[in-house]
C-alpha cells in the first residue's frame, strides 16, 4: 500500500499539555486505537465521509475523505493539477486558490522538492507544531495552527463559488491522470472536501493535522 493520509482537527490547547515528543502518537491513538469495543467499530463503520468523532475523545475529530480512503495520490494529483493549470485561471481566483490549496496540498509554485539548500523553507504542508522542539516531522503531512486555519476557511469562501470557471484552465492543462475520469470534477470535488475541512476546523477553533495513516 501507498501512503495515506488521515485529517485530524485537534484542540491545540490540549496538545500543549502533551509532551512535544508524544503529541503524534496521542493523534494516532485517538483516531486509530489499538483495542476497540464493538460499539466503536460499529459507529466509526457508519460514518463514510465527513466529520467522525473519536469515541470518548473529545479534543479531536477526523475528517472521512469520500473514495480516497487507502491513497494520498488524489491529494498530490490535486496539487499536480494545479501547479499546470494556474497560469491559465483569472488572477484573483489564482490567488484564492494559492492561499487555499497552498495552506494543505501544495507546496507552491517555486518549491523545489530537489533542493537540498539547508536554509531553504520546508514546503507549508510539512511543517509541524508551533514551538516544538523538532518543527519538521518527517510523519506529519499536514500542520496547521488554529490561528492559521480561519484564512484558509476565508480563502475557501472565497474560491467556492468560482470553482466553475476552472473548467477551461483545467482542460486547457497538460495533465492526465486516470484517477479522475472527468478531471474537473474530480478535483472539485475533492477541493469542496477541503473546504469542509478547513470550515469544520475554524468553526471548532482548532488546528489541522494530518497524519500518514
Amino acid at each position: 500500500m501507498g501512503l495515506d493520509i488521515t485529517v485530524v482537527a485537534a484542540d491545540w490547547e490540549h496538545l500543549a499539555r502533551i509532551p512535544a515528543e508524544e503529541r503524534l502518537d496521542a493523534l494516532t491513538d485517538a483516531v486509530h486505537p489499538y483495542f476497540c469495543c464493538d460499539a466503536c467499530e460499529e459507529a466509526d463503520r457508519a460514518v463514510r465521509s465527513g466529520w467522525a468523532r473519536p469515541l470518548g475523545v473529545p479534543w479531536c475529530a477526523e475528517y472521512r475523505f469520500a473514495g480516497t480512503t487507502g491513497t494520498y495520490a488524489w491529494h498530490f494529483w490535486l496539487a499536480e493539477l494545479w501547479q499546470v493549470a494556474r497560469g491559465s485561471a483569472e488572477p484573483g481566483l489564482r490567488d484564492g486558490l494559492d492561499a487555499f490549496l497552498g495552506g494543505l496540498v501544495w507546496d507552491g509554485p517555486y518549491y523545489d522538492e530537489d533542493d537540498e539548500d539547508p536554509d531553504a523553507e520546508d514546503p507549508p504542508a510539512l511543517r509541524g507544531f508551533p514551538h516544538d522542539p523538532e518543527p519538521w516531522r518527517p510523519r506529519l503531512l499536514l500542520g496547521r495552527t488554529p490561528d492559521e486555519v480561519p484564512a484558509l476557511a476565508r480563502a475557501w469562501q472565497d474560491v467556492a463559488p468560482r470553482l466553475a470557471e476552472l473548467r477551461g484552465p483545467v482542460a486547457a492543462a497538460d495533465f492526465d491522470w486516470s484517477g479522475w475520469p472527468d478531471t474537473f470534477d474530480g478535483a472539485t470535488a475533492l477541493m469542496r472536501e477541503w473546504g469542509e475541512v478547513v470550515t469544520g476546523a475554524a468553526a471548532r477553533g482548532w488546528g489541522l493535522v494530518g497524519l500518514p495513516l
